[in-house]
């Protein structure tokens, strides 16, 4: 059997038990669906193909997109009378939680793309450049009758050249302008598919190969040439032989040709340089447009709102009171007072206008227009539908990596190899005691060989889900600690115990900081395609952007993919790195020896 199949399978479970429970699985559909191919692929043995199979099904029965219920055809009685019915008029309440999670939607990534717009718009802004080569000519291609028979755009023809970086007309030097043009290629990536009347999951195939032919189009790229052509240059030194000029005045178009010449090769390398950075910008646009268009456009999960709505009419859809832990709320507009998320929020109404006041900041509530409030521990974003709100509450950048490094300092632990693993058959340990008795057996130092023999990514994933089943599982039981102590007993480790004990207590009791500090101990950088270096003890480690995504590298090591959180085993502990968009936070946790 492959080292790592079962806690590959297992971590397939936890990401299934997600999509069941309504949640999206850690890494998006994406990951999970790269985790069930290679599952496919491992010729799994009889009993965790077994295993497999059923989780496989449960994954069928609740992935988004497909229908699983099979219809029944018609009957097959002849005599029978089918009276159709008139179709129910659409409900107000459902159309209005749509357009509301459409504006969600919206309003998320114009602030991602806000982001990435930050990390494009430096150098020579190729991605950009692309862009609005990609969105002038799909505006002309559309007037022409040929658009929407030409799925294949073998009768495209080039309409607009591929801006200079420094054209004055797109200023794309303008972040807000930059900002701009990603929005506008996403409205037109959302709506293309229709207007083609392709399927949705062509979107992006489609724009790749629309770009793909923008770039190999007759004159896409500009080169500017300085001074007459070579072949002009020809002819004037053949016109000059035959008119018997001075042997200086031919020796004079004779270093011009050859001038000539060389510039014209330079150009072509020039050329070719070009070709091949557009190449790579279509490949970027194609990773940016897949990662947040929502499925099946994309990658991107569709924004899930709550059902209820506050002061709705509708009794199907009526919410009478927040409850305590809401963090996302659907509102009727009217004079009213609530509590969300520990912040008092009035609206107030004064003839037509609604305003929205909360911890002393006030807003008027424009229709179709998102906004964002800073509050003392969190952002408040909003956006409107006509006499609904929809509010949600998400942690500040900074309250976020504090805690995720909070997070990622026990995860430190859990992933230190020292005594077989010690912290991670305790915490397993710990998470079956839950459960009832266990066989100590199960967690002795000969249950960790799989541990050291797993790829590091997978090792992680598989403890970080480990936690957090032990902290649900801790907040539903007080009396954690005597089970940590019993457990610690029964494989000897109690000085490990101690440890973990306190570490799970700390992340458990954690608060972010109420400013946008990361407290001290704590480094920070904000990563581009350039490569940036941080030191944590005796350890250097390179960050580089590409495509979206963060690399981790050290010498002699194969790079590793910061997605939001990552631990990299150093010899003092563990080096914890937390993403948040292109800034990274990181600490080094410490961890002396036990024995």
């Amino acid at each position: 059997m492959k080292p790592g199949l079962v806690e590959l399978l297992e971590l397939y479970e936890y990401k299934v038990d997600d999509l069941v429970a309504g949640q999206e699985p850690k890494g998006g559909m994406a990951g999970l669906t790269r985790l069930r191919q290679a599952l496919i692929q491992a010729n799994l043995p009889g009993p965790l193909a077994k295993k497999f199979r059923d989780i496989d099904a449960r994954f069928k029965a609740h992935r988004p997109g497909y229908k699983t219920t099979v219809e029944e055809g018609p009957s097959s009685d002849l005599g029978a009378i089918f009276v159709e019915e008139e179709p129910s008029p659409p409900d107000p309440e459902h159309q209005t939680l749509e357009k509301l999670a459409e504006a969600v939607y919206w309003a998320r990534l114009e602030r991602e793309l806000a982001r990435v717009a930050k990390t494009l718009n430096q150098g020579k802004r190729d991605e950009l450049r692309l862009a609005y080569a990609i969105l002038q000519n799909l505006e002309a291609y559309a007037k022409s009758p040929l658009f929407t028979q030409d799925y294949n755009l073998s009768r495209f023809t080039l309409a607009h050249p591929i801006p200079s970086v420094s054209d004055p007309l797109v200023r794309l030097d303008d972040l807000s302008t930059a900002q701009n043009l990603l929005l506008e290629l996403f409205r037109e990536a959302f709506s293309i598919a229709e207007r083609l009347r392709l399927p949705p999951e062509e979107t992006v195939p489609y724009l790749r190969r629309f770009a793909r032919r923008v770039l190999e189009s007759e004159g896409a790229l500009k080169t500017p040439l300085r001074g007459p052509s070579l072949e002009s240059l020809r002819r004037a030194l053949e016109e000059a032989h035959r008119q018997r000029l001075s042997l200086a005045e031919i020796q004079s178009l004779e270093e011009r040709l050859q001038a000539a010449a060389a510039e014209e090769r330079r150009l072509a390398l020039v050329m070719e340089e070009d070709r091949a950075r557009f190449s790579a910008a279509i490949e970027q646009l194609s990773t940016l447009l897949s990662r947040y268009l929502p499925s099946p456009r994309g990658e991107a999960s569709w924004p899930q709102l709550p059902q209820k709505i506050l002061g709705s009419p509708n009794p199907a859809y009526a919410l009478f009171e927040v409850p305590p832990e809401t963090k996302a709320l659907n509102l009727r507009l009217m004079p009213l007072r609530f509590t969300l998320g520990g912040h008092q929020v009035a609206i107030s109404q004064a003839g037509p206008v609604f305003a929205l006041s909360v911890e002393g900041q006030e807003r008027t509530l424009e229709e179709n227009a998102a906004f964002s409030l800073t509050l003392p521990d969190a952002e408040m974003h909003g956006v409107r539908y006509q006499n609904y709100l929809h509010l949600w509450l998400e942690p500040r950048e900074a309250a976020t990596l504090s805690s995720l490094l909070a997070e990622g300092r026990v995860l430190a632990h859990i992933m230190w190899p020292e005594n077989h693993y010690a912290y991670l058959r305790l915490l397993r340990a710990l998470s079956a005691r839950f459960k009832g008795p266990i066989n100590y057996a199960a967690f002795q130092p000969e249950s960790a060989s799989k541990y050291a023999e797993a790829p590091i990514d997978n090792l992680q994933e598989f403890a970080r889900k480990g936690l957090e089943v032990v902290r649900s599982r801790i907040q539903r039981h007080p009396s954690w600690a005597a089970y940590l102590s019993e457990v610690a007993q029964g494989l000897g480790l109690e000085d490990y115990a101690q440890v973990l004990y306190v570490e799970l207590s700390e992340w458990l009791g954690f608060n972010p900081p109420s400013r946008d500090t990361l407290g001290q101990g704590v480094g920070s950088t904000t990563v581009s395609e350039a490569p940036s270096t941080i030191k944590a003890g005796s350890t250097v480690l390179s960050l580089r952007y590409q495509n979206g995504a963060i690399y981790v590298s050290s010498t002699g090591l194969v790079p590793r993919k910061l997605s939001d959180l990552l631990v990299w085993v150093v010899p003092e502990g563990g080096l914890v790195l937390a993403r948040e968009g292109a800034r990274v936070a990181y600490s080094l946790t410490s961890i002396p020896p036990r024995h």
